[in-house]
């Protein structure tokens, strides 16, 4: 992976990651739920994660992706693609695919940066 960028506000509990220049004209936010912002860029790629409640999520053993719920089957599986390959899969382990279940993870920098 190239750069990236995390910023992190312990007053809000806010983590928002960088994977590339938003300077992309495509950029598509899509809510995840309300704690959980995936925005997608060109070839519908990750561009940027923003977490609300961070502390909290990571406090909790599963986060359901509820704004996920009624998309077409198809936008979810393309959804869930991105979400489970790198550099998102970082922040997430996807337990159940089909009800729309995951573990927010903290990162791991080696991981970000394409360590083992």
């Amino acid at each position: 992976m190239g750069s990236f960028q995390l910023n992190y506000s312990a007053v809000d509990d806010v983590l928002l990651v960088g994977f590339e220049d938003p300077e992309d004209a495509r950029l598509e936010p899509i809510p995840l739920n309300d704690h959980i912002v995936l925005t997608l860029g060109w070839g519908r790629r990750a561009v940027a994660l923003a977490f609300y409640s961070f502390a909290n999520l990571l406090g909790v053993s599963e986060t359901v992706f509820t704004s996920l719920h009624g998309l077409a089957a198809e936008e979810v599986e393309e959804i869930l693609g991105v979400l489970t390959s790198e550099p998102a899969s970082a922040f997430f382990d996807v337990t159940d695919p089909e009800g729309l279940i995951a573990r927010v993870l903290a990162p791991r920098i080696d991981r970000l940066i394409g360590g083992p």
